[in-house]
């Protein structure tokens, strides 16, 4: 008889702990995710700094080799959004943007150009150029790109 009695405690005390284990994974798990989506959440949500050659990339550019005090953010969650920010010659400004916007007419840059491209995975689907003249021969060039 006392064979038969270990046998039930050592049941019984299994069961518990599978019981214990269950009831500890539906409470953890849940919980678990919720702390994941909120870390997540606030770190997509804030703007970091990017390579300014990638930003440009995904932009449909590339950094013009006279470009100085470059700058470039990235901000993803649901959509994608870069800005670069960038100094270069007033005078080299319209062929940067006639060979990397080809699409793009504006007479006055100054005034914004934006530029829509189909949907492609990994590329920005709207592009927005900013160039404002500083004093001397110098413009500060303000890209920015999403994916929405």
């Amino acid at each position: 008889m006392g064979v038969k009695e270990t046998d039930t405690r050592k049941r019984r005390s299994h069961r518990w702990i599978w019981i214990a284990s269950a009831v500890s994974t539906l409470l953890l798990l849940p919980a678990g995710c919720v702390a994941w989506a909120a870390y997540s959440f606030s770190e997509s949500t804030r703007e970091q700094p990017v390579d300014c050659g990638k930003a440009l990339d995904y932009a449909w550019a590339t950094l013009p080799r006279s470009a100085r005090d470059a700058h470039c953010t990235a901000m993803h969650w649901q959509d994608t959004y870069v800005e670069a920010q960038f100094r270069m010659p007033a005078a080299e400004v319209a062929g940067w943007v006639a060979g990397s916007y080809p699409a793009a007419q504006a007479s006055s840059y100054e005034e914004g150009l934006h530029v829509s491209y189909p949907p492609k995975a990994g590329w920005a689907y709207e592009v927005g150029i900013h160039v404002r003249y500083e004093g001397g021969d110098t413009a500060l060039v303000r890209v920015t790109a999403y994916d929405s």
